[in-house]
């Protein structure tokens, strides 16, 4: 599952007319009109569409479109029409959402889904899509800086300086710093120069996604059960503490993907109780995590998924308090494997979704 609470809704164009009261069973017209959507934003996303396909509102993604890039999707002229977008996963600093206000189905993987039907039925997850105006026949996604027509540089920029190549600004200018990196780029990947910008900026993405690898926190459930993680990190000064994270049996999932170096920051998790008894299999109060220092680091956590900022002060604000252990900050990366080992006698007062 996504981290919703990773997420960061950003600016929109005014096209993107929410509509409160749409009629998800709309009949579908006789035929289809172009529409065009547009990525004016500095990150590869990935889109998902909902409209009539045949006779019901059909939910389905995912369509990549990188920075600078449009495509078009013939949809039935005059009836309703929906839009989710999230940066792709190559980017450092968690997912970004493009929202609105409109629960409809989406899956980590491609899907194609049926409005009338519940999320939960279909074994999928729900986001808020965006209502956009049916008689809009372009739709373009940008950030608070709007690159316009120099959102493929400002792509190619975000994409370097996610696998740490000297750029420090995003701006969509194509500078002699900006050239001069992309040009050391393509000598480091043995690149023909002539390359076009569609190739270049596939090429600058895998080169992101395998230092995605590198960087942040990994944890992995090498437990006899289920497991839930949350963490604590310090963003622009102010401590913030989010969860959960579920891990199945097995897993591994990355729920920081920043670099860790000097970044102060913490995890906690909790174990899922299962024992034996004459009346089979039953569940009780989570395990906790085992602190690992005298004076531990305490942060606010609560029954649900939570996000919460600061770490005082946590029952007054509804919240209650867990021991965090530091994570390791030498490097810019580490991965955390936890045993059965790492966890406590039941906490009497469970605290996870």
């Amino acid at each position: 599952m996504k981290a919703a609470w990773l997420t960061a809704s950003l600016l929109m164009l005014p096209q993107f007319a929410v509509a409160q009261n749409q009629d998800l069973r709309s009949s579908p017209s006789a035929s289809a009109a172009d529409w065009e959507i547009c990525n004016e934003t500095s990150y590869i996303l990935r889109l998902a569409t909902a409209y009539m396909r045949g006779d019901k509102i059909s939910p389905k993604g995912w369509d990549i479109t990188r920075p600078g890039e449009c495509i078009t999707q013939k949809v039935p002229p005059n009836s309703p029409r929906y839009i989710f977008a999230e940066s792709a996963s190559v980017h450092q600093g968690g997912i970004r959402e493009w929202a609105g206000n409109i629960p409809l189905c989406v899956s980590d993987d491609d899907f194609e889904a049926d409005a009338t039907k519940s999320c939960q039925l279909q074994n999928l997850e729900m986001r808020n899509y965006l209502a956009v105006d049916p008689t809009d026949t372009r739709t373009s996604f940008i950030e608070p800086d709007n690159f316009g027509k120099n959102a493929a540089t400002a792509g190619m920029q975000r994409l370097l300086k996610d696998s740490d190549y000297k750029i420090t600004r995003v701006d969509g200018l194509p500078g002699r710093r900006t050239t001069k990196t992309i040009e050391t780029f393509k000598k480091d990947q043995k690149l023909d120069s002539n390359i076009d910008n569609t190739a270049l900026i596939d090429a600058m993405a895998k080169v992101a996604e395998s230092k995605q690898a590198e960087i942040g926190l990994e944890v992995c459930n090498n437990s006899s059960g289920k497991i839930w993680t949350a963490i604590a990190t310090r963003d622009d000064g102010d401590w913030k503490s989010r969860g959960w994270w579920t891990l199945e049996e097995g897993q591994c999932l990355r729920p920081i993907t920043k670099p860790l170096q000097g970044s102060e920051a913490h995890f906690y998790a909790l174990a899922e109780n299962i024992t034996e008894s004459e009346n089979g299999r039953e569940t009780g109060p989570d395990k906790r995590l085992r602190s690992v220092a005298t004076t531990p680091a305490q942060f606010c956590v609560a029954e649900a998924k939570f996000s919460a900022l600061g770490r005082e002060y946590c029952a007054e604000a509804g919240y209650a308090v867990a021991n965090f252990r530091p994570l390791p900050t030498d490097n810019d990366g580490i991965r955390i494997t936890l045993t059965d080992q790492d966890f406590a006698v039941p906490n009497p007062v469970g605290l996870r979704q």
